[in-house]
């Protein structure tokens, strides 16, 4: 099943809001080869286990199942587990009856029941207490639960996606999570790579987040200068696509100018690329010329802005101009014939 390059929903589409959140923006093979095995389990009603690192998009990844799923005319919902306490996550997907415990004043659906013939999402499902995990298991296979403080059932017609940002057979072994939950939801187990797994996709998302982040037409001009792009397309992104994506609504606040330099950037991206492109200085070489290299390398990797530089250097910012007028004072040298 063919997908475009570049993102994963036509544009037919974009008035149904889970198709606006489930694209995805790449043209790295693996990617579009994953996005093709997503859309061909989506047809099915088998449930879906999403790994990755945290930021990864396993959350548009699930979006996108749904889209292209039967339910998509049907509730998304989404639920985090890891963000909520364990004696409030089973409320939370169960709900409750009417004075079921102390301030319960009216009966709440859970989140099974919102999402009746459409999509539950469970994210980071391995953070789930496993007395939890075990009442879902149970719902999972009955489509049937019971609200707390409720004695008739619930029955329920509910896709599950899940996912996890751990190691499975870590979070088997730990028992983080359940070997009978992982049986029955992962069906299908879908991985996304990490952000530094897929460099290409770098420039893309650069230029959808300016496009599309805070809605200001006057972002949409930004660009970024070559320099930039090699520091960032070199980082390792901890933080994946949430933290490109984080940095770059930054930028539209705190960086002045069309296009972003390395200066713009934060300091511990200039800091990790000087680092990664570390000066090799032959023997032999004196400790005023190899100096010189560090100096203007490092002013090359911060785009000439000295402050950041000497920061990066560990030496004052008078030390560093003292250091560059002495340079450009300096008589050149004689070659004698």
């Amino acid at each position: 099943m063919g997908l475009p390059p570049s993102q994963s929903a036509s544009s037919d589409d974009e008035a149904d809001p889970n198709i606006q959140k489930s694209q995805f923006v790449t043209h790295h093979p693996a990617i579009l080869e994953l996005l093709s095995q997503a859309a061909m389990v989506a047809k099915s009603q088998a449930a879906v286990l999403i790994t990755g690192e945290s930021g990864t998009g396993k959350d548009v990844l699930a979006r996108f199942i749904h889209a292209h799923s039967a339910q998509a005319p049907h509730p998304f919902i989404a639920v985090n587990c890891a963000a909520l306490p364990h004696d409030v996550i089973d409320n939370e997907l169960f709900g409750h009856e009417r004075e079921a415990f102390t301030g319960a004043n009216s009966k709440k659906a859970g989140c099974f029941e919102l999402a009746h013939r459409g999509t539950l999402f469970l994210d980071e499902i391995a953070e789930m207490a496993p007395q939890v995990q075990a009442k879902l298991l149970r719902a999972t296979e009955t489509k049937r639960f019971r609200r707390l403080g409720g004695h008739e059932e619930v029955e329920v017609e509910v896709r599950i996606i899940s996912a996890t940002n751990r190691n499975v057979a870590e979070a088997l072994s730990s028992g983080h999570l359940r070997g009978d939950v992982y049986y029955r939801l992962g069906v299908v187990e879908l991985h996304l790579p990490p952000l530094r797994e897929r460099p290409t996709d770098i420039p893309l998302l650069l230029d959808h987040f300016v496009r599309t982040l805070d809605g200001a037409p006057e972002h949409a001009t930004k660009t970024f200068s070559p320099d930039a792009l090699d520091i960032l397309t070199e980082y390792p992104w901890p933080g994946n696509v949430r933290e490109l994506r984080n940095l770059v609504e930054a930028l539209l606040i705190t960086c002045p100018h069309e296009t972003v330099k390395p200066c713009c950037l934060p300091e511990r991206l200039q800091r990790d690329h000087a680092i990664r492109k570390a000066v090799t200085i032959p023997i032999g070489t004196t400790i005023q010329h190899a100096e010189r290299l560090m100096i203007d390398y490092t002013l090359r990797a911060t785009g000439g802005n000295k402050s950041r530089a000497a920061q990066i250097l560990g030496v004052s910012r008078k030390y560093l101009y003292d250091r560059l007028r002495d340079e450009m004072e300096e008589p050149p040298a004689v070659v004698k014939s």
